[in-house]
């Protein structure tokens, strides 16, 4: 087996500060081997590093199988166990970073990576790889799910370095590779910890310094077999330590312009070696005057081409430091915002620290779409906190029906579902859910009209009818267009037209919504400013007074409405106007999170009466928002995934207690809490 040796890489800014409990060597007893651990946990006091290392190096050792088996067993103990410990913490202590691992057994190095670890190998003939994936989501985060192995067939002379994405902060990797050939592990850490002058480097140096032991041979057999093993060794050198991965550098930040130029570099590099050989004589020239001029002209050439490459490294290294420097200054000042929310005590300044906070890490993810996990626990810290400031209530909405499409929809809820009305082409189409209200049972119903509906008077809304509270003389549902309205039997499976009379008094112009109360139709008409009402006498809908004597003004700005016996009008600017017998009553929108709606769309209410119950506001946005019937702000309701942002329309079953919401694309539903 060959002999390793091993140091310490620990200096910020400049100052050495000795061993780190991050790294850890353990000898072992399985295959005799060795194995090097380094845990880039920064947060992690020494207890903390020692209990998972502990837990990394046990469960290596107990482990049943194979060697990888065994490493990527031991990398998600650690990483578990690096989770639990985070549980709890705030954003700045959790422990979240990477974990790595390097086994030797016989004549090989393998190392295992979980996170965004780093690793750097150099072979003894200069061959140097830089082993990462910036992109993995962070250890402690979430449990390791990926680990990441390389093989190294070593000999004498290879130097490795394990660290991670965040104890190598600010360090040029040319001046790592630089550090790496001034020899032992001992010497490179050496290097490193006197040349880190900016920024951190916290690591495990490794290197090869002794062959494996065999029989000595004869002094003389060892003086000829020198040239026969030098040629052989130049031969069958592995290009990049015998790594078994690519030995492509993965930089994770990289921009591609500075890819661009380190790729343009190294052409330039390899030409120009390329060039100079060929004009060099491959053997001693007769004619020194021509040797000589050969020589000049190599020489000179050099002249030329040497300031251009050094231009075209030094510019791909400024860009690919520059973009680094960036990267974390973006990181940092998101990392501050977020520091200043969590010590916001006032919840009005803590509303606007999280929204500064929710920004600057949106800031940084736009740049740095790959590292998007980084900010996964502050984002969901900034959620929880902003939903408890906002009274945000989530709720895992059921859905019902994929519906397909990018139409405008409106909902009405029933006693076993829901119909949902296509306003692009006029279709109504039933679903039916199961007993439990979980789930919709079935194929859903489509509603068909008895007669062709014209082009020019679409289809506004739809309301449940029942003979329920003496809303409607029949089960059903009621489907409302300017110029008619259509009863649908849930008995028959038919709607059939029932005209609308036309007077000077009863002309709607364009319907906005509808809503059934005590055998009356009500109509919403924004055109004209009014609520048109029609009673049903036989089979014949007859008008009776609309309910303003003239045209009201602000009606003309409405959205939407409902009644409960008082009539609740829902303005495009979010808000309220109720009446009762047509004299305006108290309602203003008091307690609201953020002061007003921002993107209102459609009321729905609770309760028998104007004075039980509730309104529920839906907005755009995303929130459901429940007021008093006075409008007393009580709370929000949310999707766990915010499934509403984007809906177009909410109903109340009052009698399951179950609300409806319907967006472009899908049909929700929830249970109310009682």
């Amino acid at each position: 087996m060959v002999r390793l040796s091993h140091a310490h890489i620990h200096v910020i800014n400049g100052e050495e500060l000795g061993e780190t409990p991050q790294a850890a060597v353990r000898q072992l007893a399985r295959e005799g081997g060795m194995l090097f651990i380094f845990l880039d946990l920064p947060s992690a006091s020494p207890s903390t590093c020692a209990d998972i290392i502990r837990v990394l190096s046990d469960g290596f050792a107990r482990a049943p199988g194979g060697l990888t088996s065994a490493l990527r067993l031991a990398l998600k103990l650690a990483g578990e166990r690096a989770r639990q410990l985070s549980q709890g913490l705030p954003l700045g202590q959790r422990l979240e970073g990477s974990l790595s691992c390097a086994l030797l057994t016989g004549n090989s190095l393998i190392i295992a990576q979980a996170g965004p670890a780093i690793a750097y190998a150099r072979a003894a003939s200069g061959a140097f790889e830089v082993i990462a994936d910036l992109r993995a989501s962070p250890v402690g985060a979430q449990p390791v799910v990926d680990v990441r192995f390389s093989h190294f067939a070593l000999q004498v002379g290879d130097v490795f370095v394990l660290t991670g994405a965040r104890s190598t902060l600010d360090v040029d990797s040319g001046l790592i590779k630089a550090c790496m050939a001034k020899g032992d592990a001992r010497m490179v850490a050496g290097y490193l910890n006197a040349n880190v002058k900016r920024g951190q480097m916290i690591g495990l140096a490794i290197s090869v310094d002794g062959a494996p032991a065999t029989s000595p041979p004869s002094a003389d057999e060892a003086r000829a077999a020198q040239p026969v093993a030098a040629e052989q060794a130049a031969a069958q050198r592995p290009s990049a330590g015998a790594s078994s991965r690519s030995t492509r550098p993965v930089y994770a930040d990289r921009p591609a312009i500075a890819e661009a130029l380190g790729r343009a570099a190294s052409k330039l590099r390899r030409a120009l070696a390329a060039f100079g050989a060929r004009l060099l004589p491959e053997a001693p020239s007769a004619e020194p005057a021509s040797q000589a001029r050969a020589i000049t002209f190599v020489l000179a050439a050099t002249a030329v081409l040497i300031p251009v490459v050094v231009g075209v490294i030094t510019a791909a290294l400024y860009l690919q430091l520059s973009g680094e420097a960036e990267r974390l200054r973006l990181r940092n000042q998101a990392e501050a915002q977020v520091a200043a929310a969590q010590a916001a005590d006032n919840p009005a300044q803590a509303r606007e620290a999280w929204a500064r906070a929710l920004e600057a890490m949106n800031q940084y993810e736009a740049r740095h779409p790959d590292d998007r996990a980084y900010f996964d626990a502050a984002r969901a810290e900034a959620r929880a906190r902003l939903d408890a400031i906002n009274g945000v209530t989530r709720v895992q909405p059921m859905l019902l029906a994929e519906l397909g499409g990018s139409a405008p929809r409106r909902v009405a809820a029933a006693a076993l579902g829901a119909y949902v009305l296509n306003l692009a082409d006029n279709t109504v189409d039933y679903y039916v859910t199961n007993a439990e209200r979980t789930a919709a049972a079935g194929r859903k119903v489509s509603l068909r009209l008895e007669d062709n509906q014209p082009t020019n008077t679409p289809i506004a809304d739809v309301v449940w009818a029942t003979t329920i509270d003496r809303r409607w003389r029949t089960e059903g549902a009621i489907l409302f267009s300017t110029g008619r309205i259509y009863e649908y039997s849930s008995a028959t499976g038919r709607a059939t037209p029932l005209a609308l009379a036309v007077s000077a008094d009863a002309a709607p112009a364009q319907v906005q919504a509808g809503a059934l109360y005590n055998n009356t139709v009500y109509l919403l008409d924004a055109t004209v400013g009014q609520i048109w009402r029609y009673r049903l006498a036989g089979d014949q809908m007859s008008a009776i007074a609309p309910y303003f004597r003239s045209p009201y003004n602000p009606l003309r700005e409405s959205l939407d409405f409902a009644i409960d016996g008082a009539i609740y009008v829902l303005l495009k600017n979010g808000a309220v106007l109720k009446y009762f017998n047509r004299q305006p009553q108290p309602f203003i929108l008091n307690g609201l999170p953020d002061g007003s709606l921002s993107r209102p769309v459609a009321i729905t209410l609770s309760g028998d009466d104007a004075t039980q119950g509730n309104a529920f506001i839906l907005d755009a946005d995303g929130a459901i928002v429940v007021l008093s019937k006075s409008g007393q702000f009580i709370r929000q309701y949310r999707g766990q995934g915010d499934e509403f942002i984007g809906a177009e329309d909410l109903s109340l079953d009052r009698i399951g207690n179950i609300l409806y919401v319907v967006t472009r694309e899908r049909l929700y539903a929830f249970s109310l809490p009682n």
